[in-house]
């Protein structure tokens, strides 16, 4: 817990966030892998499917999310006052919970798959696509749910470097598996989510191994508690906002995007969600790296702790969105080319990333102040933050933008709402924020 207490140089921030970013990159690829296999193999339909199951990923990722950090929080304040025993319980309560969650979540995707897939979008032309893909992910809930989980409370327990090795095995795995199932067996949809699903069983397990064998945070018999229950899932709730905001901006632009473009039109949206996938996936190593170092610093009282992360952590999202928006700029048409070689849906892609791109600018100040929020224990902060840039605000522009300025105004949604949410975020800063470094 040395690095939780004792000041670092900025360099060694830097240092220390490598491994949670590298994570979060990596997690990132899981979807994106499988849509450049079908892209190449299949086909911009294949691909169009992928894009209409992310809102079923997105919710599984979503509560595990709020779970996780929310959780580990108070886990990581317990830790702060010593306080193991309590750690212990928090943590197995919190895991038998997730395994219900999960359990319930796959057998109702599964008996419901075919209404889910009309009700997210999927046309008669997609479904042989979109079927096939979703059955897997709602059969893979459960090794799904708890990678994510095991990855965020070994950052909680001091090691983020597990993480790191959960995410990079799965990703080779991703990588090997695909290809076998997509471009050698020709088995679409299907292969890609299976190869996924199986990735990430082999991710979820080192994670397992970690805590039966090497964590500090010990499984022991659980102890419900109610109102830590509620606590995990009020101050996580932001994360899951934060997570649900892609399932839910790419459900309403699927919906409108098939109608004024149909098909190649999906297909360009999932190309753009890959991009703000990656980038977005660097805000948020920045922030999961950043938040138990706050929960177990609010736990031992070392204001000066906290505000030596505040000060690192602003710097380094400044410099971030400089960096994203230089490489968009320069390399933006060679990223595209990884899924579109040309046509259609290249050019329908190319002018989306042109309006979408400045979103990178402001998210990462926003996912950060929810991250921030949720780690203080300040649950309604880090919700009202979420909920305005992932809900509120997009489906404000969303229904207004279009109407003025055509097709663009979708494109345009997202940094529309995050701009809108950066006023929030400063302020619920300046208010409530700051009282923990003064």
């Amino acid at each position: 817990m040395n690095v939780f207490s004792k000041p670092m140089s900025y360099r060694q921030f830097l240092k220390y966030l490598v491994p949670s970013i590298l994570t979060m990159v990596f997690l990132s690829f899981y979807t994106t892998i499988d849509g450049f296999f079908v892209s190449r193999y299949a086909s911009s339909d294949a691909l169009a499917g992928i894009n209409i199951v992310i809102p079923i990923t997105c919710i599984v990722f979503g509560i595990s999310v709020m779970i996780a950090t929310g959780a580990g929080a108070i886990i990581g304040e317990h830790l702060g006052r010593r306080e193991f025993q309590k750690a212990n319980e928090i943590f197995s309560m919190i895991t038998f919970v997730l395994m219900i969650f999960s359990i319930i979540f796959s057998v109702v995707g599964i008996a419901f798959l075919k209404p889910i897939a009309i009700f997210l979008g999927a046309s008669e032309r997609l479904m042989e696509h979109v079927l096939p893909y979703a059955f897997v992910i709602f059969a893979g809930t459960i090794p799904m749910a708890f990678k994510l989980f095991f990855e965020y409370l070994v950052r909680t327990d001091g090691n983020s470097k597990v993480g790191l090795k959960m995410s990079l095995i799965g990703l080779i795995f991703n990588v090997i598996l695909d290809y076998l199932f997509v471009a050698v067996f020709k088995l679409g949809t299907f292969g890609a989510a299976l190869g996924t699903v199986i990735s990430i069983c082999i991710s979820a397990l080192i994670g397992l191994y970690y805590f039966l064998k090497n964590s500090n945070i010990k499984f022991c018999k659980p102890k419900f508690d109610f109102k830590v229950l509620l606590k995990s899932c009020y101050n996580g709730s932001s994360e899951m906002l934060t997570e649900f905001s892609t399932g839910i901006t790419t459900f309403l632009f699927n919906l409108i995007i098939i109608r004024e473009l149909g098909e190649d039109g999906v297909a360009a949206v999932t190309i753009i969600m890959y991009i703000y996938y990656f980038f977005i996936a660097f805000y948020m190593g920045i922030s999961v790296a950043t938040a138990p170092i706050v929960s177990y610093n609010i736990g031992a009282k070392n204001k000066t702790k906290i505000k030596e992360i505040l000060k690192y952590s602003f710097i380094t999202i400044g410099i971030t969105a400089i960096v994203i928006m230089t490489i968009i700029f320069i390399f933006g048409k060679s990223i595209i080319a990884l899924f579109a070689d040309s046509g259609n849906v290249f050019d329908l892609t190319l002018n989306a990333l042109i309006y979408f791109s400045p979103v990178f600018l402001f998210i990462g100040l926003n996912v950060f102040m929810s991250g921030y929020f949720t780690a203080l224990g300040d649950g309604l902060s880090s919700a009202i933050i979420s909920i305005m840039r992932s809900l509120i605000f997009v489906v404000i522009f969303i229904l207004i933008l279009p109407k003025f300025i055509g097709v663009n105004g979708i494109w345009l949604t997202m940094p529309f709402a995050e701009t809108s949410t950066i006023i929030i975020s400063l302020f619920l800063y300046c208010k409530k924020g700051r009282k923990y470094i003064k």
